[in-house]
């Protein structure tokens, strides 16, 4: 899997932190989108839409797909502090700097507004 930043998707997570659109401390396992979750917030609000949920793009998957956007951050309602944690630690585990510095970037900005 060959992954990019998605910048759309880093731009609405800055957005939701500077909106204080966002969970703290959540259990991101029991909080993550389910399949059919995705399914229905697709067909209520589009692919694009989908899209701006998640850190990455899966630039091997066919455009126009559900699979090509990876690594979400929220429940399609507020940014969780938990899953951009969780992302951070996946990249740099798998060596994926780009994301995980967009991660740290958006961790960065969630604590200067609640320390």
């Amino acid at each position: 899997m060959a992954l990019v930043v998605n910048q759309d998707g880093l731009e609405q997570a800055i957005d939701l932190v500077k909106k204080a659109d966002f969970r703290l401390n959540s259990v991101w396992d029991e909080n993550r989108p389910s399949d059919a979750a995705e399914d229905r917030y697709i067909a209520e609000h589009g692919l694009d839409a989908f899209a701006r949920w998640h850190l990455a793009v899966n630039t091997e998957a066919q455009d126009g797909s559900k699979d090509r956007y990876v690594l979400p951050y929220g429940d399609f309602r507020s940014l969780h502090s938990t899953g951009v944690e969780q992302i951070k630690r996946q990249a740099e585990t798998t060596g994926q700097a780009d994301i995980a510095n967009a991660a740290d970037e958006i961790l960065e900005l969630l604590s200067k507004y609640t320390c």
